[in-house]
């Protein structure tokens, strides 16, 4: 008989006591959490009206005078389908790039109008 293994067979069980409770908020309930894309989670349920034409002209000619845009030669023009507006942004042959709903153009007015030189290393003065 193997004697060595007799007391390893019976795990020792001794009485575990009841953990205090920490009140702490959950990290997921706070406000300053972001989902898996790094957006906040407030940003969700904001809720966009509809444009009206003043704001969907001003929309476009902000996207028309945006670096990439000039960069590229795209053409940026208004379509309205069904009753609902898009920017349409196309090459010089026509071709679609990108179709932009009037709710994702509020997102114009959000950004800061001036372009930072990011990567900018030297002033051009100097």
């Amino acid at each position: 008989m193997n004697i060595k293994n007799l007391n390893g067979l019976n795990p020792i069980a001794t009485p575990i006591g009841q953990v205090g409770k920490v009140e702490r908020q959950i990290k997921s309930e706070s406000s300053q959490d972001r989902d898996a894309a790094g957006q906040y989670f407030q940003q969700k349920k904001k809720q966009k009206e509809k444009m009206t034409e003043e704001q969907f002209e001003k929309a476009l000619s902000i996207l028309k005078e945006k670096a990439f845009i000039k960069e590229m030669n795209w053409q940026v023009m208004p379509v309205i389908e069904d009753g609902f507006r898009y920017a349409w942004v196309q090459d010089l042959q026509g071709a679609s790039i990108r179709k932009i709903s009037e709710w994702d153009l509020w997102e114009i007015f959000d950004e800061p109008a001036t372009e930072s030189n990011k990567g900018q290393l030297l002033k051009k003065t100097a």
